[in-house]
Order: C-alpha cells, then sequence, then structure tokens
C-alpha cells in the first residue's frame, strides 16, 4: 500500500457522545491472502493501535520483517508457523502469541487459515521493518533466553447459554493488565446489562451486527464495521442475531473495571458472572 493510497482518519475527540463506527478497509488483497484493516492508519488514523483480520486461502510465506511495533496475534482458524532465530513457533487455532517489539521472524503459511493482529503501536510499511527479496541479512543471529514468540492457550471466560466469550490476552488467558482481546461468539438473539467500562474498547465485528444503546440513541456495528467505544460511555449491547466480533479493551478488562448494572433477564446469569469474577480472583491470588 503506497503512502498515497493512505485514507487517513480523524480520531474521535474524547468529548464525542456516541461511539464513532467506521468501515474496514482491505489493505492489501494478494493470490493468497487478504488483509483488512478495522483499526489503524488507513481505516482510523489511530497511531496507538492497529487491527485486522487476515484470510489466508492457499499455502504461502511472508519476507522476513523486524516490526517496531509488540503485535498480539489471535489464531482463528488454522495455523502459522514463525521462523524466528531460535528455530521455528507453530501456533495453531484456539492459541494467542506475543511478537515482542524487534524480534527478527518470517510468517509461513502452511495452509488456509485466518488470524486477527494487534499492533502497539500502530503498523505502518514503514515500521514493519520488512527484508524484500535480496535484501535478506546475511548470517543467523544468536537467540537470547527470553526472546521469541510467547503462545497463549485461549479461556472461555464467559460460557452463557447464547454468548461465549474467549480471552486470548489479558488477565485470565496470558496475565496481562495492559491489553486484553477476545472473540465473541453470540449464538441466538440477546442482549447485556448496562455497563460504563473504566477501559477503552476497539471492537471488530467479523459476522452478524451488534447494536448499542445509549440514553441518547442506538448505534449500529455491522460486519465489516468497527467502534471504538471510549472509557466511561455507558452502553448496553443488544445482539439481534446470531454473531461473532472481537473486543480490545486498554487496559484489560476486570470484571471490577466494567462498572456493569444488574439486569435480569441479560445474556450474562448470576452464574456465568460469579464464575468470570472467579476467574479474575483467582489470576490476581497467584500473582
Amino acid at each position: 500500500v503506497g503512502s498515497s493510497d493512505l485514507r487517513q482518519r480523524r480520531p474521535r475527540a474524547p468529548s464525542d457522545a456516541m461511539p464513532t463506527v467506521t468501515p474496514a478497509v482491505e489493505v492489501a488483497k494478494l493470490d493468497n491472502l487478504s488483509i483488512t484493516e478495522y483499526f489503524g492508519g488507513v481505516a482510523t488514523g489511530d497511531p496507538r493501535l492497529s487491527a485486522a483480520h487476515v484470510v489466508v486461502t492457499v499455502a504461502g510465506e511472508e519476507a522476513w520483517q523486524t516490526p517496531s511495533f509488540d503485535e498480539y496475534v489471535i489464531i482463528t482458524s488454522g495455523e502459522v508457523h514463525l521462523l524466528h532465530a531460535g528455530g521455528e513457533t507453530v501456533v495453531k487455532q484456539g492459541s494467542g502469541v506475543f511478537l515482542k517489539s524487534g524480534l527478527r521472524m518470517k510468517w509461513v503459511f502452511p495452509g488456509p487459515c485466518s488470524y486477527v493482529p494487534i499492533c502497539m503501536p500502530a503498523f505502518s510499511p514503514d515500521n514493519v521493518n520488512r527484508e524484500e527479496e535480496g535484501q535478506e541479512k546475511e548470517g543467523k543471529a544468536e537467540a537470547k533466553e527470553g526472546e521469541g514468540p510467547v503462545i497463549f492457550s485461549s479461556v472461555d471466560v464467559v460460557t452463557a447459554p447464547d454468548l461465549t466469550i474467549t480471552e486470548f490476552f489479558g488477565h485470565v488467558a496470558s496475565k496481562d493488565p495492559v491489553i486484553s482481546a477476545c472473540v465473541a461468539t453470540v449464538r441466538a438473539p440477546c442482549a447485556e446489562a448496562f455497563q460504563a467500562p473504566d477501559f477503552d474498547e476497539y471492537v471488530l465485528v467479523l459476522s452478524g451486527e451488534v447494536h448499542l444503546q445509549q440514553e441518547s440513541g442506538t448505534t449500529v456495528v455491522a460486519a465489516g464495521q468497527a467502534c471504538f467505544l471510549k472509557a466511561k460511555e455507558r452502553v448496553k449491547w443488544v445482539w439481534p442475531c446470531a454473531s461473532t466480533y472481537v473486543p480490545i479493551c486498554l487496559p484489560a478488562f476486570s470484571p471490577a473495571g466494567c462498572n456493569r448494572e444488574e439486569e435480569e433477564g441479560a445474556a450474562k446469569d448470576k452464574a456465568t458472572m460469579d464464575r468470570l469474577h472467579a476467574l479474575h480472583a483467582d489470576v490476581a491470588q497467584s500473582a
């Protein structure tokens, strides 16, 4: 993507009352893969974070690169192989992998797969430090202890009758208080209680749609759209149909930081909330 093709969008001002909805942008389309950006330099003009959905259709590989950003990757289907100085790391569906800024690596796709890469700060062609063909670094760097990809197993933190939320990064899955990232799967129409979280929330809607109700109106976010919710916004999530979305929270989600209002008939019943609180309490006790 050339610099002339980058469509910059004004980041939302903190004073804006309603959630901001923006369309995802297909930033790369190759024979074997497509990359659709929901947040970042092209889709939203946000330098703090980028998030995309990558779909690989046939086997292939990328050039070596040494990004200047931390990368949190959710594998939603298939598997990816990551080559680095310490060898090869295989990351399969249902796992998350953290790639520290400055790690030289090569992405290899043995077959069809899909994943969600989250970069902090946001990805750009300039900070990925890609080695084009014929420009690869000579020799093999020595692997230092503690370097290399770090894999985390996902955890179903919410298992309600109509809603499952699978955490890949956060307090429970990766013991990370800085960022949480999940895949939420809605199986039937339902709604949650009002909440006013202490964290910013970036939402990628991959299928279906979500309705965000506030006193001033309802914001509809459809598949292929992104939504940013500023911390302290009081909102009620309503799902009119089956859907899949990725919520990313900064700082990481916690039940206490969600400021959820109890509501009869909400998608997360008492048993679901008790289990969620217990998962977070266990992490706090083991810290």
